[in-house]
């Protein structure tokens, strides 16, 4: 095997099932095979992984094994692994993590383009719609270095392309022992400060992070020592690191990045039901950090909510912080469409965008001398400055960003937003604010200049104010909106959990489904082909897209079922019409009549009366999702059915 573009570097201990999604997203990707290898470390397992890898290889060759004595972390395999790899580029997976089919092809072509030290892609993760998305809304950046910064690296997990030779040139290692929290941010803090270029890709999906329980740095928490020597020697480190004149903004840009997660955000959550001992030695190394590391006026750029924070911890305290985390952690965000449509194949929505509490209540701010004051307690308000409690300025800070979520893939895809807030006020004289937005979403070009892909997309949004995100699903109770983009079938609707989707697959909804005839008779005779005239379905151009009718005997009835294959046509002056081909004489009856677009399921059940050639709809059922309990019901009878079936069958058997 010649010297391969890419080494996937792999650390595995114990994966179980998980590594079945690495293994069959490797043999997916398009990337030919011999221009990738993948080398993976067993940590020791004690169980039967290392077999089953070495079975694996067995049958791929390019793909080598090897196994260390258990370290407790996975800096070591991976260390090992990147010493023996070959290619030109490294990238790191988890044990129990997948790659989109195209990752490797396009991340080695933009970094061969970019002639990157570091790329770091476009990441997924299954637990969390909003992963990675600030990184990537500019789209590519050839070289952050000079457009963005390190945040630009965030997250700063190691799921990114390393050139090997810059790695090994600088030797870039990953800190090793039993247990190295963070280990991922040394790799990029030292990778950022020798690199020359780093690339960002946003336009193709690449690596996809399911996120487990099983994961190591969950075993840490602030209420214990070692989270906090941990993360003493990850400041230092970057302190030290990124140092100089040159580095002062990356280095800024780091120390309060961890500051505001890890010891404002982690800290404030983590002293309420913690012990008297607990919060002091939380408090007492917080504040270590806080006065060694970040200058009092570093706080003034925070933002209100984790400014309030920080006055809090230098103050010493714990009580007051406590109450803050609370009251912030009691918040939430709704974002409701009010109306969906389609306008020359683009889908526009009108938002709604509030601030509430769990339970859904309008989070409320007080009037007071004409200014717009936080409702907090009275000993908060007391503690903190005017400018900290005083929202009356924020409302250019009140903004919705809009996601497409493959639902699926778990791919998200921010859509274009614009939108206005404004004070309402309630009876009592508090206001609230709320945000009017319009956005818009083009499936033929939403995906960074690409199509959606082919699948259900749900609709996600994070709503930001006074330096805090929120993030939830766009709630809709309106009618669904079929239409026709291009030769793609779409629909927009509200799903079962009263959230909006886009189906743009015919997997749950289709156009000719939810934009189908009424009652009554059809146009044609029903053996010599049909025309259907479908009014409600938004086009935006010439189209023809394959489709199909199915009948089926009503429960009970004898009888075959019958498909008449067809096709979708669509004009931006005449609309659209599904148009059937001849079929086979159908028996005169009744049957459930169900439409089909593409390679999509058949959906939209009908009752129809078939007599002689003239087929009439009977009525026209919803086109939502038959209820559970009646979903349940059909597969109760269709298995008793079959049990029937079989009792009869076992018995003749045994008669003769």
């Amino acid at each position: 095997m010649a010297e391969p573009r890419i080494t996937v570097v792999i650390a595995a201990y114990r994966p179980g099932e998980g590594f079945d999604r690495v293994i069959r997203s490797l043999d997916a990707q398009t990337l030919p095979q011999d221009e990738f290898e993948t080398v993976v470390v067993d940590d020791g397992s004690p169980d039967d992984t290392y077999e089953r890898l070495s079975a694996l290889a067995a049958t791929r060759p390019n793909m080598r094994v090897e196994r260390i004595e258990n370290s407790g972390w996975p800096s070591r395999p991976r260390n090992l692994a990147t010493q023996l790899a070959r290619g030109e580029w490294v990238l790191y997976m988890d044990h129990d993590d997948s790659l989109y089919p195209d990752a490797l092809r396009r991340m080695a072509e933009y970094a061969a383009e970019t002639r990157a030290d570091i790329l770091s892609p476009k990441e997924s993760k299954n637990s969390d719609a909003w992963w990675c998305m600030p990184a990537l809304e500019d789209g590519n950046v050839p070289n952050a270095l000079v457009d963005g910064g390190i945040d630009r690296l965030l997250p700063m997990v190691p799921h990114k392309l390393y050139r090997r030779e810059f790695l090994n040139q600088h030797g870039i290692r990953f800190p090793e022992g039993r247990r190295q929290l963070w280990e991922d941010i040394y790799v990029n803090v030292e990778a950022w400060r020798h690199a020359e270029r780093v690339a960002v890709l946003a336009d193709t999906p690449a690596y996809l992070w399911w996120s487990s329980s099983s994961n190591n740095s969950k075993t840490y928490g602030p209420r214990r020592a070692e989270f906090w020597d941990r993360l003493d020697e990850l400041f230092a480190f970057i302190d030290e690191t990124l140092d100089g004149e040159r580095r002062a903004e990356a280095r800024k840009a780091a120390l309060l990045h961890q500051y505001k997660g890890r010891v404002l955000t982690r800290l404030s959550r983590n002293l309420r039901g913690s012990s008297a001992a607990e919060s002091e030695l939380a408090m007492a190394r917080a504040l270590a950090i806080q006065r060694r590391y970040i200058p009092e006026e570093w706080d003034d750029g925070l933002g209100k909510q984790p400014r309030a924070r920080a006055i809090l911890l230098r103050a010493e305290r714990p009580d007051l912080l406590a109450d803050l985390w609370s009251a912030d952690a009691n918040t939430a965000a709704k974002v409701t469409a009010r109306s969906a449509h389609w306008e020359s194949g683009v889908l526009h929505l009108e938002l709604d965008a509030r601030w509430t509490d769990k339970a859904g209540k309008r989070v409320a701010l007080r009037r007071t001398g004409g200014r717009v004051v936080r409702d907090l307690p009275p000993r908060l308000l007391a503690a903190l400055p005017e400018d900290v409690t005083d929202f009356s300025d924020t409302l250019a800070e009140y903004r919705v960003d809009l996601g497409v979520r493959d639902r699926f893939a778990h791919v998200t895809w921010q859509a274009p937003t614009i939108g206005a807030a404004r004070w309402e006020q309630f009876e009592d004289g508090r206001v609230a604010p709320k945000l009017t937005a319009h956005a818009v979403i083009d499936p033929s070009a939403a995906a960074l200049g690409a199509p959606l892909a082919a699948s259900v997309h749900d609709l996600v949004a994070q709503v930001h104010w006074a330096s805090a995100s929120r993030g939830c699903a766009v709630a809709y109770d309106g009618p669904a909106q079929p239409a026709v983009v291009g030769e793609m079938p779409a629909v927009v609707y509200k799903a079962i959990s009263g959230t909006l989707s886009l189906d743009l697959a015919g997997r749950l909804r289709n156009p000719i489904a939810d934009g189908g005839p009424g009652t009554g008779h059809v146009q044609g005779t029903l053996h010599g082909g049909l025309s259907l005239p479908l009014p409600r379905i938004a086009v935006s151009a010439e189209a023809e897209v394959p489709a199909a009718m199915r009948l089926v005997p009503d429960e009970g009835a004898a009888g075959e079922e019958h498909v008449l294959p067809g096709v979708l046509h669509t004009t931006a002056s005449q609309g659209a019409r599904l148009e059937t081909a001849a079929a086979e004489p159908v028996p005169n009856g009744t049957y459930e009549l169900t439409f089909a677009v593409g390679d999509g399921a058949y959906l939209g059940r009908r009752s129809v009366r078939v007599h002689g050639e003239t087929l009439t709809i009977l009525r026209h059922a919803p086109s939502a999702p038959a209820p559970v309990s009646a979903v349940w019901k059909g597969r109760a009878r269709r298995l008793q059915k079959r049990a029937q079936r079989a009792l009869r069958s076992v018995y003749r058997r045994v008669v003769r």
